[in-house]
C-alpha cells in the first residue's frame, strides 16, 4: 500500500460521503478501506466500482501504462460481499469494461438512501476517485463523465524527483488535465522506480469550497519590502523541494515580502521584483574559503569517529545557512528577516498579524526552542533594525571565518545559534522570543507551534520522501484543511485491517 492512498481515507473522514465511485477497483482492497472509513460516519454507504478486471490484455496495459496484475470480477465481488455480511449498511455495484463506455452507460444509475429515500445519482456522487487507465485520454474521459461529482480525487499527478527525472506528462497522468481546472495537489507522495514522484490531486465543488474558506485573499501592504525571507538549497534540493518552495511562496506570501535565495550553482529560477537569487561564489567568498579549508577534514564533515556520520559535527553541511543568513542580514534594507528552510511547505496565506505574532515588537530574534535539546532552526526571525543586529551577525559569521566553531562542543548551526543567542541575552540584554514557549511536548516543534497553522517542515528524510509530515506528528489540535489530509503515519507503521 502506497503512502499517498492514506489521503483518500483522510478526505472521507473530512467530507463523510454516502456515495463513492472508484475508477480502477483493481483487487477491491481500496474499496473496502474507503467503505470502512465512510461507515464510521454514515449508517449507509453505496460504492460503484469500475474496472476491466479480467477483460484487460497486454496491449491495453501498454496503452494505459498499467503494471499491475488483474483480478477477476467474481473474486472482488466475493471480497465485497464478505465485508457486506458484517456491515449491513454497505451496498455496491461492480461494472466491468472500458470506462470510456461503461461510465457513460451508468452515469444516471441511482442508489436510494435507506434512511431518507433520496435518490443519489452516480454522476453526482459525493466522492469519485479516479485511478483507472493512466493515459491522458482515459483520465480525461473519466473526469469529463464524473466532473459533476461533489469531490474528485485523481491519482497520477507527476513531479520531478531530486535528479529532475519525471514521467512524460504529455502521454500519461492528470497533469495536463488539471491545467484548466481549479484543483489542489495533495501533499503526500511516492517515489517511482523509473524516476519521478507521484501525487494525487483533489477538485470538485465541495472540496474546493472547503479549501477556499482557508485561502482567503492575501493581505496587501502599502510598504516596499519591509520583510524578507531568506533560504538556500543545492541543485539537488531545488528539484526535491526548492522549486515547490518558490511556487508556494509566490502563491501564499504577501507580494511585498521579498524572497532571497542563495545558490551554489546556477538554476532555472525565474527572478522577479519579489524573488532574487544570489550566488555564493560572487558575493560571499568566505563560504568558499571555509569549505575549501575543511573539505578534506572528515571530522568537519561529521565523521568524528571515522565511520558514522553525526549531524552534530557536520560543520560543512550547515555552514550554508549561516553564511546566507548573515550575508543577507548585513546587506538587506528590510526591517524584518526570516530564515525558512527550503524543505518547508506553505499551505495557507501568510498574514501580517501572523508575522507580528512570531516576531513581536521589542524582540530581536525569534526561534523554536526545545527543553532538552538544541533549537529547531528551520525557522528563525530577526529584527534588522535592532541595535545589536550588526554585532550579532558579524560575530556569527566570524565564528566560521576564524574557525572558532571547532572550539565549541557541537558544530551545527542550531547549537551555534543557541550559544550566540544566550551570549547576547546575557551580555547585551537582547530579548529573544521562543515561539514554542507555550507548548509542553518537544516533538516536531515547527508544526506544533503557531507556524503549523500556515506551513509544514519536512525535517527528516522520511518526511521529505513522503512529501509532508504526518498526522501522528501533531501534539496540538489542528483544524487547517492541510492537516486533515496528510497521512496518519509512515506507511511502514500502518497495518490495514479490512
Amino acid at each position: 500500500m502506497f503512502l499517498r492512498y492514506q489521503q483518500v481515507s483522510r478526505i472521507i473522514e473530512l467530507l463523510k460521503p454516502k456515495t463513492i465511485v472508484e475508477v480502477g477497483t483493481w483487487n477491491g482492497d481500496h474499496a473496502l478501506i474507503m467503505a470502512k472509513t465512510a461507515l464510521r460516519h454514515q449508517t449507509a454507504v453505496h460504492y460503484w466500482g469500475f474496472d476491466l478486471f479480467e477483460d484487460s490484455s497486454e496491449s491495453i496495459d501498454v496503452q494505459e501504462f498499467n503494471f499491475r496484475s488483474h483480478t477477476k470480477l467474481e473474486e472482488v465481488k466475493e471480497k465485497l460481499e464478505k465485508f457486506q455480511r458484517s456491515n449491513k449498511g454497505f451496498t455496491f455495484n461492480l461494472i466491468k469494461g472500458n470506462t470510456r463506455q461503461t461510465i457513460r452507460a451508468n452515469i444516471n444509475a441511482s442508489w436510494p438512501d435507506p434512511k431518507t429515500q433520496k435518490e443519489h445519482i452516480l454522476g453526482e456522487a459525493d466522492l469519485s476517485y479516479i485511478d483507472g487507465g493512466h493515459s491522458i485520454e482515459t483520465i480525461q474521459s473519466d473526469y469529463n463523465q464524473l466532473k459533476n461529482s461533489k469531490t474528485i480525487v485523481l491519482d497520477d499527478y507527476y513531479t520531478p524527483d531530486e535528479n529532475g527525472n519525471c514521467p512524460t506528462t504529455k502521454k500519461v497522468g492528470c497533469n495536463q488535465l488539471l491545467t484548466n481546472i481549479d484543483h489542489f495537489i495533495l501533499p503526500a507522495c511516492d517515489r517511482l522506480n523509473s524516476g519521478g514522484v507521484i501525487q494525487m490531486a483533489a477538485t470538485g465543488k465541495n472540496f474546493m469550497r472547503k479549501l477556499s474558506l482557508e485561502h482567503k485573499k492575501i493581505e496587501k501592504s502599502s510598504q516596499e519590502f519591509t520583510r524578507t525571507v531568506v533560504t538556500s538549497f543545492s541543485p539537488q534540493g531545488y528539484y526535491s523541494y526548492g522549486k515547490r518552495f518558490i511556487e508556494q511562496f509566490t502563491r501564499f506570501w504577501p507580494k511585498k515580502v521579498k524572497l532571497i535565495i542563495y545558490l551554489e550553482a546556477p538554476l532555472p529560477i525565474k527572478t522577479t521584483g519579489q524573488i532574487e537569487t544570489r550566488m555564493f561564489s560572487k558575493i560571499c567568498p568566505e563560504i568558499i574559503e571555509f569549505k575549501a579549508r575543511h573539505m578534506n577534514n572528515a571530522k568537519a564533515n561529521g565523521f568524528v569517529d571515522g565511520k558514522t556520520k553525526n549531524y552534530r559535527y557536520d560543520a560543512i553541511k550547515f555552514c550554508h545557512k549561516v553564511y546566507a543568513l548573515t550575508h543577507c542580514a548585513l546587506s538587506n534594507p528590510s526591517e524584518k528577516l526570516y530564515w525558512i528552510d527550503a524543505d518547508t511547505i506553505f499551505f495557507k496565506p501568510i498574514t501580517n498579524a501572523f508575522l507580528n505574532q512570531i516576531l513581536p515588537k521589542g524582540y530581536y530574534t525569534s526561534y523554536l526552542g526545545r527543553r532538552d535539546k538544541h533549537s529547531e532552526t528551520g525557522f528563525m526571525g530577526f529584527d534588522l533594525q535592532h541595535n545589536s543586529n550588526i554585532d550579532f551577525m558579524e560575530f556569527w559569521k566570524n565564528i566560521y571565518d576564524q574557525d572558532m566553531i571547532f572550539d565549541l562542543p557541537e558544530w551545527h548551526d542550531c547549537f551555534v545559534y543557541d550559544e550566540l543567542r544566550k551570549y547576547f541575552e546575557a551580555k547585551c540584554a537582547v530579548k529573544s522570543f521562543d515561539i514554542r514557549k507555550d507548548y509542553e511536548d518537544d516533538h516536531h516543534p515547527f508544526i506544533n507551534s503557531p507556524l503549523g497553522g500556515f506551513m509544514d517542515h519536512l525535517i527528516s528524510d522520511r518526511r521529505k520522501e513522503a512529501g509532508c509530515s504526518f498526522a501522528s506528528d501533531l501534539r496540538t489540535t489542528r483544524k487547517e484543511l492541510y492537516w486533515q489530509l496528510v497521512p496518519y503515519m509512515p506507511e511502514e507503521f500502518v497495518v490495514n485491517k479490512i
